[in-house]
């Protein structure tokens, strides 16, 4: 029994080749949970690795990959995974969280030759982040959204013979939320049906919305919209600042051209607008409703 555990502890440190038998290995399945986050700025939210279809698993060694400029990992723990150290005799041969490339790993294995259990289902690691704050980074970026969560490498050992379960992976991802909901009037036109000869050529558009988060946030309307015609387009009008559940209405203007008849549809949204220092913005569709204007110039 020490001899395998021996041999375990020097497959993972020193990256012996593992064995495979002649019979086919089951895939084991790992994904990061959830497979989406939506903690705001400033807020912290768990990630776990979990694993399903790994027989007799009895360690591993993980890295957990995200991006340091939109995440930080503040903490990791086996606590209430399949490796918790209360209910096994774990050795944790690496814990490291190197935040300046956005990596965590970690390498545990069961000691005395035991197993979690023949076909474990349940977490190996769960990883605390922190949201860091886009103003206050001079390398974030819009382009770094929606920030991916990925076990970029794995390694999965299980008894007898320390084999190396082949194994497929599924990412996770954060977004932070639009928070943009829709008051009960929802998105409409000042004129939903009009002649031109009239009303002229221009139809103020309008969202009513709410914050529904629990902090200021800058939020626009946009509407985008399709005709019978085939006239297609969106529009976008000036952002404003809504503190926490503060309500307004956001705007724009929809010009048609002379002798239009044709009806419109319009989708309606508040979007979240966030600037980063290099002046890319990321926006974020709140709630969205659908409308339609009917556009009549008889000459």
């Amino acid at each position: 029994m020490l001899t395998r555990t021996a041999v375990l502890i020097a497959t993972f440190l020193f990256a012996v080749p593992f064995s495979v038998p002649a019979f086919a290995t089951p895939t084991a399945l790992v994904s990061v949970s959830p497979g989406s986050n939506i903690a705001d700025i400033g807020e912290s939210f768990t990630s776990s690795v979990m694993v399903s279809n790994a027989a007799n698993l009895a360690g591993y060694d993980i890295r957990v990959h995200y991006d340091p400029n939109v995440l930080t990992a503040t903490s990791a723990s086996l606590t209430g995974t399949l490796f918790d150290p209360a209910t096994h005799s774990v050795l944790v041969s690496r814990h490291d969280i190197l935040q300046v490339i956005g990596i965590v790993r970690y390498l545990v294995v069961i000691l005395g030759g035991s197993t979690v259990t023949p076909s474990p289902t349940g977490s190996l690691l769960n990883v605390n982040f922190k949201v860091n704050d886009p103003a206050s980074s001079p390398f974030a970026t819009a382009q770094e959204y929606p920030s991916i969560i990925n076990v970029s490498t794995i390694n999965l050992v299980a008894l007898p013979g320390s084999v190396s379960l082949p194994t497929t992976t599924t990412d996770a991802t954060y977004m932070p939320p639009a928070d943009v909901g829709l008051r009960s009037v929802g998105c409409r036109a000042a004129n939903n049906g009009f002649n031109t000869n009239a009303k002229g050529f221009t139809d103020p558009l309008f969202c009513r919305v709410i914050n529904n988060g629990s902090q200021s946030i800058t939020v626009r309307g946009d509407f985008n919209y399709a005709s019978l015609g085939g006239i297609t387009g969106s529009i976008s009008g000036p952002t404003i600042t809504l503190g926490p559940g503060q309500a307004a209405e956001v705007n724009a203007v929809l010009t048609v051209a002379p002798h239009t008849n044709d009806i419109f549809f319009v989708t309606g949204f508040g979007t979240r607008v966030i600037t980063f220092q290099d002046s890319t913005t990321l926006a974020i569709q709140g709630d969205a409703q659908v409308f339609s204007i009917n556009v009549i110039s008889p000459f």
